[in-house]
């Protein structure tokens, strides 16, 4: 089998690599001429670069070609968070992203792909209906650019789907965690270096979040899966307050640093049990734990 993906060279990215590395796949990833992919090295022998960007339908060609399955990750930001990327130039991140993710799809069909899975995301709900249970069947209201732009792939997606072109499969995260190559983007890095220095903190909020390996294995079980043609995914484990977070570490540490800060809850629960049905199986907060600690020793 040929798996064609963009966004290999990211965060998630490392991680799907990881777990298709050991498998009789080929991959294939598109990449942009500015993308570092140092990180990929141990995998580098099963993967195959083709630089370029969405945009160009040559480069799409070459990268689709004999591919069986394509995987969209990719998410052009330029260093920027994922929401600021969003405000910065509208235009140029319709351009790249949304109207670069129709071509991607577009030239998906005509190159005979089999399978699309798309990598949304969780803003993709917005405003929440009281009343209504948080799962895949929630009503779409995005209130970022962020969330709308995932939520329009999402339809182009189930259009392609419902016209015959290829299956589709849609995986929504909420906040992933896990170490990243770049290790000072991996979350909560800044507290846990000031806890491990033994400064005080004070901290705030919180979020719902998922590990990246739960991410990459949901990827994994859905690649060549009937049974996930035409479906979406939440993908949530649990919700975490910050406070929380920064007394683990500083338990961890056997650190001196006072934690301050007011435990936030959350207001609204995501559903997983389609997820769950599907057969992900999440970490909790057991894979919480073992990430602050992999982090910490990482400092070293």
């Amino acid at each position: 089998m040929k798996v064609a993906i963009t966004g290999l060279t990211g965060f998630l990215g490392h991680y799907v690599a990881k777990r298709l590395f050991a498998k009789e796949i080929e991959i294939v990833s598109l990449a942009r001429s500015v993308s570092n992919t140092l990180h990929l090295k141990d995998y580098e022998k099963k993967i195959a670069f083709i630089r370029g960007d969405m945009t160009d339908k040559e480069t799409l060609r070459k990268f689709l070609h004999g591919a069986d399955v394509v995987i969209h990750m990719a998410y052009e930001r330029n260093g920027a968070s994922f929401h600021e990327a969003a405000n910065r130039d509208l235009k140029r991140f319709v351009e790249a992203n949304l109207l670069g993710s129709i071509e991607l799809l577009d030239a998906s069909r005509r190159a005979g792909i089999k399978q699309c899975i798309f990598i949304s995301s969780c803003a993709v709900y917005g405003h929440i209906f009281p009343g209504i249970k948080l799962d895949e069947l929630h009503p779409l209201l995005p209130d970022s650019n962020y969330g709308a732009y995932k939520a329009s792939v999402e339809a182009f997606c189930h259009s392609y789907f419902m016209s015959k072109a290829f299956d589709v499969t849609i995986f929504r995260p909420v906040g992933i965690y896990g170490i990243n190559p770049h290790l000072a983007h991996s979350a909560w890095y800044n507290i846990a270096k000031d806890i491990r220095h033994g400064i005080n903190v004070e901290v705030s909020g919180g979020g719902k979040v998922v590990h990246v390996e739960d991410v990459a294995q949901a990827i994994d079980l859905a690649i060549g899966n009937k049974e996930a043609a035409g479906k979406v995914y939440n993908l949530v484990d649990f919700y975490v307050d910050n406070i929380s977070v920064a007394r683990m570490v500083r338990d961890i540490c056997d650190s001196g640093s006072h934690v301050s800060g007011t435990p936030r809850q959350p207001i609204h629960t995501i559903e997983n049990a389609q997820s769950r049905a599907f057969g992900v199986s999440y970490t909790g907060m057991e894979g919480l734990k073992g990430y602050l600690r992999e982090l910490i020793k990482s400092m070293s």
